[in-house]
């Protein structure tokens, strides 16, 4: 996959292999944990968080993983060669990448790990998360690099 800046102030994705559309499906797929009722955990009883934070943010997480799964549906459905991330979509795109960054450490414990790469992890499956969280972490900077916000 090619990632890049685009002249208008956004950043293009342009998935060159089947492998790269399946990893961009798979954002939505790895941000599966519930992170609003995690989070509500940390906090104290009396804030209240259940009632008034955690619906909201279910409700934003969600629609940042469903935007992020439609682009990418759509644009492999139409055969787009590429996928724009602009002004409007960033949030949404560095929220789910986000999303699936947390439900993956929550779940491998990459930072516990004295990694100093991929091949030092044995199982196929958690490497490969591994990559996974590192593309999305690399996604994550380009959006913060390049995504010209006014």
């Amino acid at each position: 996959m090619t990632l890049g800046p685009t002249v208008g102030g956004g950043l293009k994705l342009i998935p060159e292999e089947v492998q790269d559309w399946l990893v961009l499906l798979e954002i939505a797929a790895d941000a599966h944990q519930d992170l609003a009722s995690s989070f509500a955990k940390l906090m104290d009883e009396d804030a209240m968080w259940d009632e008034i934070v955690v619906p909201e943010l279910e409700t934003e997480f969600g629609a940042q993983k469903k935007h992020v799964l439609q682009v990418v549906r759509k644009a492999r459905r139409s055969n787009q060669e590429e996928i724009i991330i602009d002004v409007q979509d960033a949030d949404l795109w560095y929220g789910a990448l986000n999303q699936a960054r947390l439900s993956l450490e929550n779940q491998y414990r990459f930072g516990a790990m004295n990694l100093s790469s991929a091949n030092d992890i044995e199982e196929r499956e958690a490497r490969s998360a591994y990559l996974r969280n590192d593309f999305y972490l690399t996604l994550q900077s380009l959006i913060l690099r390049y995504i010209k916000v006014n």
